[in-house]
């Protein structure tokens, strides 16, 4: 039986990028840029996971809270990359019990 051939891909519609400005996402760019790496998705056992890592070690590791949309967990990691950027300091969601970071996160974006 023949493959039928398949039809090329395209980029599917997103809302994130008509909510959020490029500006906004400034310290992610700059991971990006730099050559570093942004993933977003499951890291068993836990589903909704952020993490940059800058090429050299990692910068943030934020849990997607309940009730947040993708848009809020990115603004909350560029916000997290910033912070560790600035004290040397990793914020860890997935690793810790406390949801501290979550807390410091959240206080940088107010």
């Amino acid at each position: 039986m023949a493959h039928r051939p398949k039809a090329p891909r395209t980029s599917a519609p997103s809302s994130v990028v008509g909510t959020l400005a490029p500006e906004q996402l400034r310290h992610i760019a700059a991971v990006l840029d730099s050559g570093g790496q942004i993933m977003l998705g499951t890291i068993k056992p836990i589903s909704g996971a952020a993490v940059a890592h800058d090429g050299r070690k990692t910068l943030a590791m934020l849990r997607r809270q309940p009730t947040e949309g993708i848009a809020e967990l990115l603004l909350r990691l560029d916000a997290a990359i910033a912070i560790a950027k600035s004290s040397g300091t990793r914020v860890d969601e997935i690793n810790k019990s406390s949801l501290e970071p979550h807390r410091v996160v959240n206080a940088a974006l107010e």
